[in-house]
């Protein structure tokens, strides 16, 4: 049957088969930065009633990170906020590892795109949170209450109360809920109340970070810039509307209320600009943790971000650690909240986020080593090794951070090249209607069945669909420019992938199907024999009472029963 139009897929709050009238909120979010506020959207694009609490009574208006990549911009879309957070970004720029007499040595320039944008962005944090703080004004199911501290937890297994105070010292309030995620930073109340260890490793090298306002951006740092210097290393990093960041390492025996002086800052400074003709923003000094809770769940309370991992600033991936936290999370709390999904579902997050945030920590201890070189011998030879590397495109061209992946859980492992576990590629692609579309917009931000030339609702089974129409999921399938599918069940939409990524993915890792997951990592990658199978086992891997009954309903109908 031909689909005669192109119908992309709706954002449906999910059916909550369990309503609770004993509870004020689905989802307390402890903690109001970018983190959580990513997770109040996602949540809130979900259709759950989530109450956040932040203890600061106005926005953040100085900023922290400055750095992040396609990975997390892939987030701000599937959250419907990345055309709203391009504008205020600088994308696709290079990294520089420069000597002490400013010599390039090495630059770095990011190739692939894979996930539908440049591996690197640079953007200014107020205008991130701004976004975010916009994109939740959105949803009347969510709610912000700032001024706030948490003060107590209790779980009784059945939900759980968060005791509150406002910081005017008034009266304590109790929130019922049915989940709490904790987004509240390194210092973690939730965390501390939950007497959940931190352990790891505090970096004895602490550094100077100043922020400034320029009148024009500077016309020899045009990119980001390591300064191998072993007198005193410094990093060097235009920002987004004439903002500038520069870091400084405090050398030994310097004190750091000296080192944090606005008069200190502003002669660090001197050799790129005129310090008399800037506005510093910040000067203070930061020391660098890399570190990690014990455990990232406690009962119905979940840690994210900072307060389940710290890590060193040196590859730009604290920040964007904590992105990938909120979507792997946001869409398993959805489903359990809906019936889809079991509770224990949850523990797959920790089990699949701690491995990924290891390999990151590894990565920015491994940038920082390179850059905190102090000994002018070693230096030397870092600088020499450097310039022989500038040859080979597995650091040039960014290759060294490998693709989103993980090793175990919510998906179907069939080995190393398996394919479950990857995140599916985002191609550029082409509609019946000639609309030129990244695919995410097709897919929609749940659950999706990807063929590769074939419709997948052709070749599923009964008990097939029941799983993916309970879910409601998205059909698509991909064809090669020119090659598009012409005859589709109706609710399947054939697109082109003009970028030849998703056929990338098939050929490297085999199979006709990939069912794909609400954040993009596949599920399953199977044949035609196989599909209905893999479908079946989303009940045991994730299971879920409303996914379950209505398979049972079809099998009382006369379909057929899962084992």
């Amino acid at each position: 049957m031909n689909a005669s139009k192109l119908a992309l897929p709706q954002h449906f709050p999910p059916i909550d088969t369990h309503p609770r009238d004993d509870v004020d909120a689905d989802v307390v979010i402890v903690g109001y930065g970018p983190v959580g506020a990513m997770f109040a959207n996602l949540l809130g694009q979900s259709g759950v009633r989530t109450i956040v609490l932040e203890r600061d009574n106005t926005p953040h208006t100085l900023p922290r990170a400055g750095s992040t990549d396609d990975e997390v911009l892939r987030v701000f879309q599937a959250a419907g906020l990345v055309d709203q957070l391009l504008p205020h970004l600088d994308l696709g720029q290079s990294t520089r590892f420069i000597s002490a007499h400013g010599e390039p040595l090495v630059t770095m320039r990011p190739s692939g795109g894979h996930n539908g944008f440049p591996q690197l962005a640079f953007f200014y944090q107020p205008d991130l949170e701004r976004v975010l703080h916009e994109g939740v004004e959105r949803f009347p199911h969510v709610t912000v209450r700032r001024g706030v501290r948490v003060e107590a937890l209790h779980d009784d297994g059945d939900g759980i109360t968060v005791w509150s105070r406002t910081a005017d010292h008034g009266r304590q309030t109790p929130i019922r809920a049915r989940w709490v995620v904790a987004c509240d930073g390194g210092r973690s109340t939730v965390r501390t109340l939950c007497s959940i260890g931190f352990g790891g490793a505090t970096y004895a090298q602490p550094w100077l970070v100043v922020d400034a306002k320029l009148e024009e951006p500077l016309a020899d740092v045009s990119c980001f810039q390591f300064v191998g210097n072993p007198g005193r290393p410094a990093v060097t990093l235009p920002l987004p509307g004439t903002h500038h960041r520069w870091e400084f390492m405090v050398l030994p025996g310097e004190d750091h209320a000296e080192v944090a002086t606005l008069e200190n800052a502003r002669r660090l400074v001197s050799p790129w600009v005129d310090p008399q003709r800037i506005t510093i923003l910040r000067h203070i000094v930061y020391t660098f943790h890399a570190r990690s809770a014990a455990r990232w769940r406690s009962g119905r309370v979940l840690l994210a971000g900072d307060a389940a991992h710290l890590m060193p600033p040196f590859a730009g991936q604290g920040l964007s650690s904590g992105m990938r936290d909120a979507h792997n999370l946001a869409w398993k709390l959805a489903a359990v909240i809906a019936g889809t999904a079991d509770p224990a579902v949850l523990d797959t997050y920790e089990q699949e986020r701690r491995p990924h945030v290891t390999r990151m920590t590894r990565l920015t201890r491994l940038s920082g080593a390179l850059v905190q070189t102090r000994n002018p011998r070693g230096a030397r030879v870092r600088d020499a090794l450097l310039k022989v590397m500038a040859r080979v495109p597995y650091l040039t061209e960014g290759r060294f951070k490998h693709h989103l992946q993980y090793s175990s859980g919510a998906f179907v492992a069939t080995g190393r090249r398996g394919g479950a576990g990857h995140v599916f590629p985002q191609p550029k692609v082409r509609t019946a209607e000639g609309r030129i579309l990244p695919l995410d917009n097709i897919m929609g931000d749940g659950w999706t069945v990807v063929g590769r030339d074939l419709d997948p609702q052709i070749h599923l089974g009964a008990k097939g669909k029941d799983v993916w129409s309970t879910l409601r999921a998205s059909y698509v399938t991909v064809s090669r420019p020119g090659n598009r599918a012409s005859r589709c069940e109706p609710g399947t939409i054939a697109v082109e992938d003009l970028d030849g990524y998703a056929f990338d993915f098939f050929g490297r890792h085999g199979g006709d199907f990939a069912i794909v997951r609400p954040d993009r990592i596949v599920f399953a990658l199977t044949d035609i024999a196989g599909l209905d199978r893999v479908s079946a086992s989303y009940h045991s891997l994730i299971g879920g009472t409303a996914a379950i009954a209505a398979h049972t309903m079809h099998s009382r109908q006369g379909g057929v029963r899962l084992a």
